[in-house]
């Protein structure tokens, strides 16, 4: 990326030279399912032929051989999926959180080469708002992307998340908005979107093997709560799941949790979890690369999403980023309802439920009619989790704030139009 020399010109969405950045990508290696969810917007932008570049920030964790392995391992999976002349580490050193240069470390490209990227690019899509200033004030163009719908907007009211620094805002939370979404807009418009699935990446999958259960990824000790006036919400993904531990026995079929429950498991979970009916495996062992995960969702036969409670108790209309590969791969999503059913159809394919009932009719439903299930599933992804039609209005979406500097750019349910 030259730097340009000139004042700010004018966003053209047929090519754009877009950074996208975040903090949370590096230092989890062992997350197949996070890389897949950022790498589908890579894919995309590349397929689109935009001019793409990734700044990760690593915050250092005191262990310098773990710093190590997470920053090999970022550029080996960037190098090999064709990005590894398009990336940079910043290391955030202990003591700081401060992204200074002189706070900072680099890795791939120096800090001057990262600094005339950035000063060079059209714009940055800053994921989870990883990047902050001074790094982020090198930008001439920002946007914000949300995809923990109520968790940033609830934590803005106490912390400065540097969300001002932004012309754009984006979220997942596709019922943002809307009059039954409870989630604090801040003052802004926020442009919702539907996660993105480069559908090349995820041709739909043959039939899965006899016996295949209904599974999900997902984080078992992470979250914790938030005060939200006289509420408080969980964000716990173990509270969301224990909500149908009897779903197993009730149904009387396979289920599978892939769930880093762990040796600390002082209050007997994985037992209480086995003794409903459920396996559980280790999602680092069955889904730790991006291979790893794709091969997991085939071999599965549905996926039970249970959102953390924020998602669903303040009717954000989030949709996960696992849910969105299970779909197109021709797996049937059966998920507990955020306010998404006002927004998309959630009869077949899709299948949304509210409490204990209606989550094993669901389940009935998908196995009543499996092939009408699947097959929806994946014409669910061509219709609204398409990443190149995503991207290219989200990019559409920042064109129209360029032309508009200070204008309102808000944008309903962005993804299902």
């Amino acid at each position: 990326m030259a730097r340009r020399t000139t004042g700010t010109k004018p966003l053209k969405t047929s090519s754009v030279r877009i950074v996208l950045g975040s903090s949370f990508l590096a230092r989890y290696p062992e997350g197949g399912g996070v890389w897949t969810c950022v790498f589908q917007y890579l894919f995309a932008l590349r397929a689109l032929g935009h001019d793409v570049f990734w700044i990760e920030v690593l915050h250092a964790m005191g262990d310098s051989a773990r710093d190590s392995a997470c920053i090999r391992g970022f550029f080996e999976r960037f190098e090999k999926h064709g990005f590894g002349e398009r990336c940079a580490v910043l290391v955030v050193l202990p003591g700081t959180e401060s992204q200074l240069p002189d706070a900072t470390q680099t890795f791939g490209r120096t800090l001057g080469e990262v600094q005339r990227v950035a000063r060079s690019s059209d714009i940055v899509w800053n994921f989870a708002g990883g990047l902050t200033p001074p790094i982020l004030d090198l930008f001439s163009r920002r946007a914000y992307i949300d995809i923990d719908p109520g968790i940033i907007q609830i934590a803005a009211l106490t912390w400065d998340m540097f969300i001002e620094k932004h012309e754009v805002l984006f979220t997942v939370g596709a019922n943002v908005h809307s009059k039954d979404c409870e989630v604090p807009t801040l003052g802004r418009s926020w442009n919702t979107f539907l996660p993105s699935v480069e559908l090349s990446c995820w041709p739909m999958a043959p039939m899965p093997p006899r016996g295949a259960p209904f599974s999900s990824i997902t984080q078992w000790t992470w979250g914790g709560e938030y005060h939200y006036g006289k509420r408080v919400l969980s964000t716990s993904k173990r509270d969301a799941y224990l909500r149908y531990v009897e779903l197993p026995c009730l149904a009387r079929r396979p289920f599978q949790l892939a769930a880093n429950i762990g040796a600390g498991d002082v209050t007997d979970d994985q037992a209480r979890l086995s003794a409903n009916g459920w396996s559980v495996v280790n999602p680092h062992v069955v889904a730790g690369t991006m291979e790893d995960y794709a091969n997991y969702i085939r071999a599965s036969y549905a996926e039970l999403s249970c959102p953390k409670a924020i998602y669903r108790e303040l009717k954000t209309g989030w949709l996960s980023d696992r849910s969105a590969c299970d779909l197109a791969a021709g797996r049937p999503v059966l998920a507990e309802d955020t306010g998404l059913s006002r927004i998309v159809p959630t009869d077949c394919g899709f299948v949304t439920f509210r409490d204990l009932g209606e989550a094993l009719a669901g389940v009935e439903a998908i196995d009543g009619e499996y092939e009408s299930h699947r097959t929806a599933a994946r014409a669910f992804a061509e219709q609204f989790l398409d990443a190149r039609k995503n991207v290219t209005r989200m990019l559409e979406v920042c064109l129209r704030a360029s032309a508009h500097p200070g204008a309102s750019c808000e944008t309903r349910e962005l993804a299902c139009k």
